[in-house]
């Protein structure tokens, strides 16, 4: 029987046993550029199958209509594209039977129009020394066992540095999971740069790689009136909110981003001075 796996399924799996109760589904998945790529009835057949995956020991029969039945799509679950973007592999020996349908997947993509494919790989104008950083953090980033997928992660990191995250601090965040995980460098259990960009334990060494050293001039932030307004400076400058970190803060240069206390003292004074009150 012809089957399929899906990739690094040990980062969704909770348990040894088979068919847990429930997996892992990281947040990060929102600000996956490849994840976000897929078709809106792709997105949800993948979430689908990664259960059934739980409950197969990830192994199930490459047969999108067999798969479509069991995660009961509504559209057809086009198995060729997830395995063309890397979200699932064909098992070995298993790659000859679906060339045909990947070859058919790369024709029907060669119709993209111009403006689709300039947005395959983004650039940040706004963010100078992306590619230099992102060198840095190949050099310093721990060694593993295979492939390391470079492309996805510059994605995801320039994706990042876009949303004001702070290179040096995901530079110092990869030389800090290579000292936490010193026992598995060199062998496979050292995740995909890409994986870990988009994982919990990232946004952890994030807020705590520069803790030691209180010369980075941020704090962390925590308190909601003051994320939200943080967020909504940050959707005003770059067009998007600000990451969290695991206790639910982030870290700013202040308390309040730019301004914001000026406007909200000019504010209550015209309040006071509408009242009659000098």
């Amino acid at each position: 029987m012809k089957t399929f796996s899906v990739k690094n399924f040990e980062k969704f799996q909770h348990y040894k046993d088979r068919a847990p109760p429930w997996i892992k589904l990281y947040n990060g998945l929102l600000e996956d550029y490849e994840f976000g790529g897929l078709p809106d009835a792709s997105k949800m057949h993948l979430i689908a199958i990664w259960l059934l995956a739980s409950r197969s020991d990830n192994k199930i029969p490459y047969d999108p209509k067999w798969v479509s039945n069991r995660i009961n799509a509504t559209e057809p679950v086009d198995l060729a594209l997830l395995a063309k973007r890397g979200f699932i592999v064909l098992d070995q020996g298993e790659e000859q039977y679906g060339s045909e349908m990947l070859a058919e997947c790369l024709t029907r993509e060669e119709g993209e129009t111009e403006e689709r494919k300039s947005k395959a790989e983004p650039r940040s104008p706004s963010a100078p020394g992306v590619s230099e950083d992102f060198e840095n953090l190949k050099k310093v980033y721990p060694r593993r066992k295979g492939n390391y997928g470079w492309k996805a992660a510059e994605r995801k990191f320039n994706s990042l540095v876009k949303t004001g995250v702070d290179p040096k601090a995901i530079i110092a965040s990869a030389r800090r999971l290579g000292e936490t995980l010193s026992a598995r460098v060199g062998t496979e259990y050292i995740p995909m740069p890409a994986s870990w960009l988009n994982s919990e334990d990232f946004l952890d060494l994030a807020v705590t790689a520069f803790q030691p050293n209180c010369d980075d001039g941020l704090i962390e932030v925590v308190n909601q009136d003051q994320l939200d307004a943080w967020d909504a400076y940050g959707r005003q400058v770059n067009g998007r909110t600000y990451p969290r970190n695991k206790k639910g803060g982030w870290r700013f240069p202040s308390k309040w981003p730019p301004g914001y206390e000026a406007n909200l003292v000019a504010g209550v004074e015209k309040i006071l001075t509408g009242r009659g009150v000098q």
